[in-house]
């Protein structure tokens, strides 16, 4: 592979944990309620889909139960949120934090170990190899993909025609906008929200088991280094469109990519571990100021006229 092949492969590679995380939160934003708790349903989803893949030695039912156990945490998550009406940011934070504490002493009692826990008889996910493209400049790159990226690309089509071609879609991109228009028209908001958050920690905890089973085949603590807070960053850069949660996943993953990449030339690792949160920031506060200026725009318009 050349360069730029190399490149593509690397941000196809890293796609999945970005990409169905920010499909998480794009689901969490479309009936109203920030999940920041995506960061701990991906570190749930690595942990389980481990410690699944040990004692089962399936990959495939190992990244089955480690979504299910993050749309367990999310369905704590949405308890909170919706039946105790605790603030959403709270209850967020309170999930990573415990998350991340909980998998640290699990690790330890599970194991006796710290920081970070491998075994042989961990399975790692399959990869698909795509006849006759081997040879292909560019698409070769697609080749022997982890499953996980096809199941996310996947997932972006189908939440797309969910959206937009059906009455399930209209409901949920109503919900957050017009949450007493949805009721009135005969539908239960509060099963809408329970059903896109839990689905939505699903997507999250495929995202996470691929970290640990995809890319690796182990489980280190904090492992999700902060990728939950980026795939939020993704769908609201998207503005909460799968296609558009896509774009921005790519984005950062080609991000991701490229600091890998600078890190072979020998510049200081820490520093170049700062990109992809830097780009995250940079990104979100231009289209902060993109949607400043529209609203201004529009005001402007009003006032014209009047």
């Amino acid at each position: 592979m050349n360069a730029l092949e190399t490149l593509l492969e690397t941000t196809l590679r890293t796609l999945p944990p970005v990409l169905l995380a920010g499909m998480g939160g794009m689901l969490a934003n479309r009936i109203g309620i920030l999940n920041l708790g995506l960061e701990g349903m991906m570190l749930t989803g690595s942990f389980v889909g481990v410690i699944a893949s040990y004692y089962t030695g399936s990959a495939y039912g190992a990244l089955l139960i480690a979504g299910l156990a993050s749309a367990l945490v999310a369905l704590i998550f949405s308890l909170f949120t919706i039946r105790f009406k605790a603030n959403p940011t709270v209850v967020g934070v309170a999930v990573n934090m415990l998350i991340a504490g909980l998998s640290t002493y699990f690790l330890s009692v599970l194991f006796g170990v710290r920081g970070s826990f491998s075994d042989s008889n961990i399975v790692g996910l399959p990869k698909i190899a795509l006849p006759g493209i081997s040879e292909i400049p560019v698409l070769r790159a697609f080749n022997n993909q982890n499953l996980t990226v096809w199941l996310a690309l996947l997932f972006v089509i189908l939440l797309h025609y969910v959206f937009y071609h059906t009455s399930l879609g209209l409901r949920i991109r109503a919900t957050g906008q017009f949450p007493m228009a949805v009721t009135t028209a005969g539908v239960n908001v509060k099963a809408l929200q329970y059903g896109a958050l839990v689905f939505g920690g699903f997507l999250c905890g495929l995202g996470g088991a691929h970290l640990s089973l995809g890319q690796l085949t182990l489980f280190t603590e904090d492992m999700t280094s902060g990728r939950g807070f980026i795939a939020l960053a993704a769908a609201i850069f998207g503005k909460n469109t799968p296609v558009g949660t896509l774009i921005g996943a790519l984005l950062f993953s080609f991000t991701d990519g490229v600091t890998r990449r600078i890190q072979t030339s020998g510049f200081p690792s820490m520093l170049i571990d700062m990109i992809p949160y830097i780009v995250t920031v940079v990104t979100l506060w231009i289209v902060e100021m993109h949607a400043l200026s529209r609203r201004k725009k529009m005001l402007t318009g009003r006032a014209s006229r009047k």
